[in-house]
């Protein structure tokens, strides 16, 4: 008899964690739920060992798959089997399809892995570096009740729409880098090589004292970053590590997150790309089936935002002491009134997913939005603190010349 892991919540909100003997999933939650435990997360502890070995081994050597590769992968499994193949056939058919070398390894593994026995659930499970526990839990529900089929072609649809939203925010953020980036080099060629020469010359002429704040304040900068250049490096290197080394602790992550919600335009955009993802993700989690508490446990992943997927744990633990959905989301402040109300109607009506997917679909489109106003604002924030330093360099250049051509007689 297999030997699942769980984490879960207990009639306090408490969270546990512990095995369970069962003969499948759906039996180790149920036996769980009847001693008034609700599960967030389960794993076959086999399978849980074989994906943290493959990963350890793999992750230096193996080359991802891309995120549009990926999607395109799971649409073509879902075709086949809606089409009717056995799952090994249908994965040895993407197999002989698969064009990319990342991409054919990886479904190489996945049909070797269901050829031996294992279910497609744990075949993912045992590839964390390319599924995530969504894909994961969505897979072992649709085995679980007999519509691997129908829960492919969710799984495919959610995948390529999140792949559509990232594909915007990162054409939407090239401009800005682009500017940013061309931006520093600027200056930096400026300040170390161009100015020093320039300057130099008035220098001669007029002496350092002589000189106007400006060209003195650059000249320093100058001085230092020459002088000082390889340290200022390491500085820069080491606060970037520092930085990095904080967010990964679980209080910086949340600091971050927190920060990064009370921005004015960016904060904004932010809570929208999660409040869509929350949508979409539940919507589609609670159509293939997964109960709520468990979708709570595996769409809190994917919010992108520590700070409110607190948030999602806290609804978790009031849901297990009997209360809706919609009402805590209410009180934790941080979901947008409309998305509560449609939970609310889901939950009366019994069409949580449908209405779910419908304001999935208005939110992505609001979020498009949002990251396009701040990819139009950022822009020209950039381009105007570019002009305010190339107003400084140009008068620090000018005001000496000038000095000096009305101090010389007869001009």
């Amino acid at each position: 008899m297999p030997n699942y892991t769980y984490s879960a919540l207990d009639q306090n909100g408490q969270i546990v964690m512990g095995e369970i003997d069962a003969t499948g999933r759906s039996e180790a939650i149920t036996l769980l739920a009847e001693d008034s435990v609700y599960v967030t997360e389960i794993a076959d502890s086999k399978a849980k060992v074989e994906a943290k070995t493959a990963f350890a081994f793999r992750l230096p050597f193996r080359r991802r798959v891309k995120p549009r590769t990926r999607a395109a992968m799971l649409r073509q499994l879902a075709t086949a089997l809606q089409a009717g193949l056995p799952l090994l056939s249908a994965l040895q058919v993407v197999q002989q399809q698969a064009e990319n070398r990342a991409l054919h390894k990886l479904v190489t593994d996945l049909a070797g892995r269901v050829q031996a026995g294992e279910s497609l659930s744990e075949a993912f499970a045992a590839n964390p570096q390319e599924f995530s526990r969504l894909d994961v839990s969505m897979v072992s529900v649709g085995e679980t009740a007999g519509v691997l089929d129908e829960v492919m072609g969710h799984l495919s649809d959610f995948a390529e729409r999140d792949v559509d939203i990232r594909e915007k925010i990162r054409s939407a953020a090239t401009y800005p880098v682009f500017v940013l980036s061309l931006a520093v080099i600027s200056v930096v060629v400026i300040v170390t090589v161009i100015l020093p020469q320039v300057i130099s010359t008035v220098t001669d002429s007029v002496g350092a004292a002589a000189l106007p704040a400006p060209t003195r304040i650059l000249l320093w900068i100058s001085e230092v970053s020459k002088a000082y250049g390889w340290l200022l490096t390491i500085a820069l290197v080491a606060g970037v590590w520092a930085f990095r080394a904080w967010l990964a602790r679980p209080q910086g992550r949340m600091a971050f997150d927190r920060f990064k919600l009370r921005l004015p335009v960016l904060g904004t955009a932010v809570r929208r790309i999660a409040v869509a993802r929350f949508a979409r993700t539940l919507g589609t989690l609670s159509k293939s089936g997964i109960q709520i508490l468990e979708a709570l446990g595996v769409l809190r992943d994917t919010l992108g935002n520590e700070a409110l997927a607190s948030k999602i744990d806290e609804v978790a633990a009031d849901i297990t002491r009997g209360r809706s959905i919609a009402e805590p989301l209410r009180q934790t402040g941080e979901f947008p009134p409309l998305l509560i109300q449609v939970i609310a109607m889901g939950e009366k009506t019994g069409r949580l997913d449908e209405l779910l997917l419908q304001t999935a679909d208005a939110y992505e489109k609001e979020t498009a939005a949002a990251v396009q106003r701040v990819m139009t604002i950022l822009p020209a924030v950039l381009i105007v603190l570019l002009a305010l330093v190339v107003m400084f360099i140009l008068a620090a250049v000018l005001l000496p010349v000038v000095g000096m051509e009305t101090s010389i007689p007869g001009m």
